[in-house]
């Protein structure tokens, strides 16, 4: 690493501390209407294209279907046997893949 970028890099990860940070205090939580949305985002693909990426997997039939909490909960069977699934609605991938207990 060339001498300059040392310094910029040592430069960098000492900046001073604000003087009125107050170490007491909690950072603040991204909290969102967005993380509990009761519909897709509009950058969320639309359920057939959900649908289809499942049903490629061989989750066949999908039985139910609801958005909730800013997912997809999903119910199907794989191989014959019952899944809940949480899938992403951005970019249709599988979160959480359980036995269906229902």
């Amino acid at each position: 690493m060339s001498f300059f970028a040392t310094v910029l890099l040592v430069n960098a990860l000492t900046f001073p501390i604000p003087a009125d940070l107050n170490a007491n205090t909690p950072a603040p939580i991204y909290d969102s209407p967005d993380l509990y949305g009761d519909e897709p985002s509009v950058i969320a693909l639309d359920l057939p294209a959900i649908r289809g990426k499942l049903h490629s997997l061989g989750f066949r039939p999908i039985t139910e279907v609801r958005f909730i909490g800013g997912r997809w909960k999903i119910k199907a069977r794989y191989g014959g046997k019952k899944r809940a699934l949480e899938v992403d609605p951005d970019s249709g991938l599988i979160i959480s893949d359980r036995p269906d207990r229902s």
